[in-house]
């Protein structure tokens, strides 16, 4: 999803342990700052949480109210994290 207030694009990237490779990125279909902020531990309230803040099992339930698709989860095998991406503003 594009955040227009921030200007980015918001996904989960899934990447390979072994290898390290990206093997998809799962758009959110919405992005409440504030309920981010409380799942992930941010603190400063006015953090846009641009970083990159790693999934673990206990913020799935969670994150199933923000994914149109869903990765087939497994965190033996594969790494999760939600990342923001500057997007330019078209003309």
């Amino acid at each position: 999803m594009i955040d227009s207030t921030y200007k980015v694009r918001r996904y989960i990237s899934e990447f390979c342990n072994h290898s390290d490779q990206l093997l998809a990125e799962y758009d959110l279909r919405s992005f409440d700052l504030h309920k981010f902020q409380n799942e992930f531990g941010v603190i400063d309230m006015k953090n846009p949480m641009f970083d990159c803040y790693p999934l673990h099992w206990s913020n799935i339930p969670f994150m199933k109210a923000y994914l149109s698709l869903e990765p087939e989860w497994d965190f033996v095998n594969k790494s999760y994290f939600v990342e923001s991406q500057s997007i330019e503003e078209q003309n």
